[in-house]
């Protein structure tokens, strides 16, 4: 329009347009998901379902143990109560308690599975770690990063005891699961996923306390948005080690006052027993392997902090181990087994550095010698492997007599009238075999208190061969001296002990 002068505005920065409202309410499950330990974990599972079906599958003493305490714990029949039993393990009775929702009939074999699905979770964690190890930065090639990872997943099952741990539902092989898989979630830069790993194996093993204790204090300042998932993961520690033994016995303590009373044979020189423990736990070759890597680390240029570290780990692992059982715990070998399976990662690594320097030593064809020198390697520790594979096998022929001994088991409670025969009182009393002890209880409908390794009190009074499934017969105490038979099943047999002129009303049969 004439006479007007038109301005126009600067337009400014644009500006960014805002999500639609839908996707700012709908949570990163990227973000929040760990995919490779996810899709591990389903896979083991499935595995270990399997393994369920087509093997003998029945727990030993402690898994029967977390299974009656899981049951107690949502039977409104049976009270609370963890005395009279193994020491107390919070993980598995949290697994437990879900299983026994699904029933008595399936909740043993569930146990069953989710530890043997723990102890290949081990395995696929040890592999994926040296696998890591090996390939960053280029230090190795690929066929020398996979060699690895399968020698540290094989140095997992010959691990001292590790087949038979796993196969009989005990949670010393899921731990370490819980340990690689909580570095390897570090690693990742999944820092929550990492604490609540080793969270998980401080709910296993007290030795774990010192360093998630550590990790957490780091992660504070480190990753200030965890802080509510540090604080509870702190709490949830002391509550279910100390909460459910003060509810169940009176006494907070009692894991650590069961773990004292056992003294582990450790003869008079506990420090060289517990220390020779720790070194045969894993075989010697894949401790000397472990050893190699951590000297190429500190020689490498620069240092490899993040395998030295790793091994850092690892011994300090050692020294809590060494440390508690100095200070009166029984230090058994499967106190060691994160350190060990930390040491066979180490072997792998060790085993594959060697071979790769013996390969830069020839001007071609390094990659098949190589490969070469590392399956020498490898074999040289057959003369080590032959007894633990031997152990390994012959671990389904033992299973399988057990699942026939708890057969008839099952048969020989029925044959004395089930739980009304045995206990028609409050206050019946029965006993049997040590290592079934806790077997007996759950076929009972029992707390484990009810059902002895001694013949203490008038009762029924249950014996099975004295063997590796059985354990001891029950000893009588010397007031018991009127002994009946009552019934045989299989390899079981069943007295009614009582002494002499004394109220019978309460004894079962």
């Amino acid at each position: 329009m004439e006479g007007q002068v038109l301005t126009q505005t600067p337009a400014g920065p644009p500006r960014p347009e805002s999500p639609p409202a839908r996707s700012r309410r709908v949570p990163d499950w990227h973000g929040l998901l760990y995919g490779p330990f996810l899709w591990s974990v389903l896979g083991c599972l499935a595995l270990a379902a399997i393994s369920a079906a087509v093997l003998p599958t029945v727990p030993s003493y402690d898994p029967w143990a977390w299974i009656s305490w899981g049951r107690e714990v949502t039977d409104p029949h049976l009270s609370f109560a963890i005395s009279g039993g193994p020491s107390w393990k919070p993980l598995p009775v949290v697994f437990t308690t879900i299983w026994a929702l699904f029933g008595s009939a399936a909740a043993p074999t569930l146990w069953v599975i989710t530890a043997r699905a723990g102890g290949l979770l081990g395995m696929v964690a040890a592999y994926l770690l040296a696998l890591r190890l090996v390939s960053r930065d280029g230090r190795g090639p690929r066929w020398a990063a996979v060699a690895a990872g399968l020698i540290a997943a094989a140095g997992i099952v010959i691990t001292q005891d590790w087949w038979d741990e796993m196969f009989r539902g005990t949670s010393e092989p899921m731990l370490i699961a819980t340990a690689l898989w909580a570095v390897l979630a570090h690693l990742d830069g999944r820092r929550g996923w990492a604490f609540s790993l080793g969270v998980a194996t401080s709910l296993i093993r007290p030795e774990a306390w010192p360093l998630i204790i550590v990790y957490a204090g780091w992660l504070w300042f480190k990753e200030p948005r965890l802080r509510v998932l540090i604080a509870s993961g702190l709490f949830a520690i002391p509550f279910f080690w100390f909460a459910p033994p003060w509810i169940g016995s009176g006494q907070p303590f009692l894991a650590a006052v069961h773990a004292e009373e056992y003294n582990g044979d450790l003869g008079g020189h506990p420090l060289f027993t517990v220390l020779g423990r720790g070194v045969d736990i894993q075989l010697l070759p894949v401790l000397l392997a472990g050893i190699v890597a951590v000297a190429f680390a500190w020689f490498d240029k620069p240092r490899d902090l993040l395998l030295l570290a790793l091994a850092g780990g690892t011994v300090a692992w050692w020294v809590i181990v060494v440390g508690m059982t100095l200070d009166g715990y029984p230090g058994l070998e499967r106190f060691y087994l994160p350190a060990a399976g930390m040491t066979c990662v180490l072997a792998g690594v060790g085993i594959v550095r060697l071979a790769l320097l013996g390969g830069r030593a020839v001007p071609t064809g390094r990659t098949p010698v190589g490969i070469g020198l590392t399956a020498v390697l490898v074999a040289i520790t057959i003369p080590w492997v032959g007894e633990r594979v031997n152990e390994a096998r012959a671990e389904e022929k033992i299973a399988s007599e057990a699942v026939t001994r708890l057969d008839q088991m099952t048969a020989a409670v029925a044959a004395v009238g089930g739980h009304d025969g045995v206990f028609p009182c409050k206050s019946s009393f029965a006993a049997v075999n040590h290592s079934v002890q806790t077997a007996l209880a759950w076929k009972l409908h029992v707390t484990l208190g009810r059902v002895g390794t001694s013949m203490r009190h008038q009762g029924v009074m249950f014996v099975g061969p004295h063997d590796s499934i059985d354990g001891i017969a029950p000893a009588i105490d010397h007031r018991l001296t009127q002994i009946q038979p009552i019934a045989q099943v299989g390899a079981w047999r069943m007295y009614r002990v009582t002494a002499p002129n004394s109220d019978y009303r309460c004894v079962g049969r």
